[in-house]
């Protein structure tokens, strides 16, 4: 693998990346709610690391082989696309909350407030765990069955003869689709954010909006792998 290999998969990857996806959606959604990008980021990464491994290793031939292992992860992505966009969707819907503090509690009043307003960034937890959102991240990516098979498609064309051993090269060349991956989406995220510094309306609607758009996203999976 030379220098030119390397440079026209990165341009080859960048033209992937643009295209928006559900990778997008969820770091979208986690921009539009004024969350830590990090987490979500390292998450996706996870992903498709997971992904170069099973592809370098050759496990990646063997799932295109057989219809019934794409299946399985097909479904999965599909669940959790529809879970992670519906959440989304619920919390654009729900939006900040008023919580009444009962005085008389020591521990819920606070400075001998009668009333404290308090924001449900999520219905049901309040604050999302990093191992939460590094798990979903990690399952958006990896368990996308197009990122799969791109992977499987993609990463053998700039494999030269010669040099390193096949794997190597492979594995290099999804170290560098996930390093262009990670800065766009950054990019991305941070870009987002500044934009709506300040709008809770325009956060919660465009919240809303990523939620919509993932489910899209997993319906047309549906759609294009049992249809």
């Amino acid at each position: 693998m030379d220098t030119t290999d390397l440079m026209s998969f990165f341009a080859v990857s960048l033209l992937l990346i643009v295209t928006p996806g559900p990778d997008w959606a969820f770091v979208l959604g986690h921009a539009f709610r004024r969350r830590p990008l990090l987490w979500p980021l390292l998450g996706i990464g996870l992903g498709y690391l997971g992904l170069t491994t099973v592809v370098a290793g050759g496990l990646g031939a063997l799932v295109a082989r057989h219809p019934a292992l794409l299946t399985v992860v097909t479904l999965a992505g599909i669940v959790v696309l529809l879970r992670i966009g519906w959440q989304m969707l619920r919390a654009a819907l729900d939006g900040p909350v008023s919580v009444e503090v009962d005085t008389a509690d020591p521990e819920a009043a606070s400075g001998g407030g009668g009333v404290a307003t308090l924001t449900r960034v999520r219905a049901e937890t309040g604050v999302e765990k990093r191992t939460k959102v590094l798990a979903t991240g990690a399952a958006v990516s990896g368990l996308n069955p197009k990122g799969l098979m791109l992977f499987i498609a993609l990463l053998p064309q700039f494999v030269g003869d010669g040099g390193w051993p096949v794997w190597t090269q492979m594995f290099v060349l999804g170290l560098v689709f996930i390093a262009s991956a990670l800065a766009v989406y950054a990019l991305l995220g941070v870009f987002a954010g500044k934009v709506l510094a300040g709008s809770e309306r325009a956060s919660r609607i465009l919240t809303g909006v990523a939620g919509v758009a993932m489910m899209c996203v997993a319906a047309g999976m549906a759609v294009q792998h049992f249809l």
